[in-house]
């Protein structure tokens, strides 16, 4: 059996096709990813993939992310892999979806439901699902979301300071995202400081080239998390403002058209690209900046002190932490990020190994705190198709 797995974010879309047998572990035949989908950078968007250790990579037209799924299902059909079963990432399931689900007419339209939760991310994996239906109309799919991982955030990290009418009637509350990559990095820390994942606390940081966020995990669950009902607040991110006052959102739009307007600026135009005016990548406005561009060295200081403030918050929170793991594209590449947040804060026990952090390679779980740190510091690259993987075996 092969079962072909799509993980979308906001601008890449990994697949993974994986040949699961009874008895024996998952093997991936096929893999690759699609990269600056729908986005502004200074690279040209491009799939690379790997089928059957046949490697190959070539530049397309990724303006939409059901294009980009098409190439996909193109490279894998014109490499005779076969597919028998589909899982999707979802960011968002809001209130319909606790757990993960199989895709039929009545879901899908729940699943229609929940764009608005997470405008950049959901339209954009359903597409995908209308994709492969149309090419892939007999095989069985299931949607996989991000927002069950949080599902047991206590009440106090979940509530906001609104009437309790207005919250319980349209469902505003803090859900949280990347729990697909928390489930998997937040396992394999435990592993790695040979602890019980239920005993572990832990300051997770999912840096990725489109959404990033913070979490804090103790006994075993997710105890607060940087995202919320939307993808929109927490981090600066690529093209996201992250946290800002709502006044300012107030005024937008009633400077500007409507809220779908204000909705575009802050999902789209905000973030480093927007404070950068150069790029939404961050490692572009790192070299941009040290090139003496002023505004994208600010924007790169905006970033790392947006992320140092709820590192801080959440080592507090938890009365300090075993850990604080990176994760993700930016999180485990970036190497000056991570010397940037990590430095200035022994007297807090978290005593970085430059050279570690430096040489630490992308793609490799690695410790980069020194011996006699209290807290690790640890880079995990996620494997957020495993999780998707096992979920669409246990739901088909």
């Amino acid at each position: 059996m092969n079962v072909l797995v799509f993980n979308c974010g906001s601008s890449s879309q990994s697949f993974k096709v994986y040949r699961v047998a009874e008895g024996a572990e998952p093997t991936v035949i096929a893999a690759g990813k699609a990269t600056n989908v729908a986005t502004t950078t200074q690279a040209a968007p491009r799939i690379d993939w790997e089928v059957e250790g046949v490697k190959g990579g070539a530049e397309a037209d990724l303006s939409t992310h059901r294009l980009a799924a098409e190439e996909i299902l193109g490279i894998l059909a014109g490499h005779s892999v076969g597919v028998d079963a589909i899982g999707h990432r979802f960011v968002h399931g809001g209130d319909w979806f606790q757990e993960s689900a199989l895709i039929t007419a009545k879901s899908a339209e729940r699943l229609k439901s929940c764009f608005a939760l997470a405008p950049i991310h959901n339209p954009n994996s359903y597409s995908v699902v209308e994709a492969c239906t149309e090419r892939l109309p007999e095989v069985a799919q299931a949607a996989v979301f991000d927002t069950a991982f949080h599902s047991k955030l206590p009440e106090q990290a979940k509530r906001y300071g609104l009437p309790l009418e207005l919250s319980a009637r349209y469902g505003f509350r803090k859900y949280g995202f990347h729990g697909l990559s928390y489930s998997y990095v937040s396992a394999r820390a435990a592993k790695l400081l040979q602890r019980p994942l239920a005993s572990v606390s832990l300051v997770m940081c999912h840096l990725g080239t489109g959404g990033s966020s913070v979490t804090a995990f103790q006994d075993g669950h997710s105890v607060e998390t940087s995202l919320g009902y939307s993808p929109l607040p927490g981090l600066v991110m690529s093209t996201r403002s992250g946290d800002i006052d709502a006044e300012i959102v107030l005024e937008l739009c009633r400077r500007f058209e409507g809220p779908d307007e204000v909705s575009a600026i802050l999902n789209n135009q905000s973030g480093l690209l927007g404070l950068s005016g150069f790029s939404s990548n961050l490692e572009e406005v790192i070299a941009e900046g040290e090139r003496g561009n002023e505004d994208c060295a600010i924007a790169a200081e905006v970033y790392a002190n947006r992320l140092k403030l709820y590192l801080g918050g959440y080592y507090w929170l938890l009365g300090g932490a075993d850990a604080i793991v990176f994760t993700d594209s930016v999180g485990t590449r970036s190497w000056k990020l991570r010397e940037e947040v990590c430095s200035g804060v022994e007297s807090l026990g978290v005593l970085l190994d430059p050279e570690a952090n430096r040489e630490a390679p992308a793609g490799v779980e690695s410790f980069v705190s020194r011996p006699e740190s209290k807290v690790a510091i640890i880079v995990i690259p996620t494997d957020e198709e495993l999780v998707i993987l096992q979920e669409v075996l246990r739901t088909i």
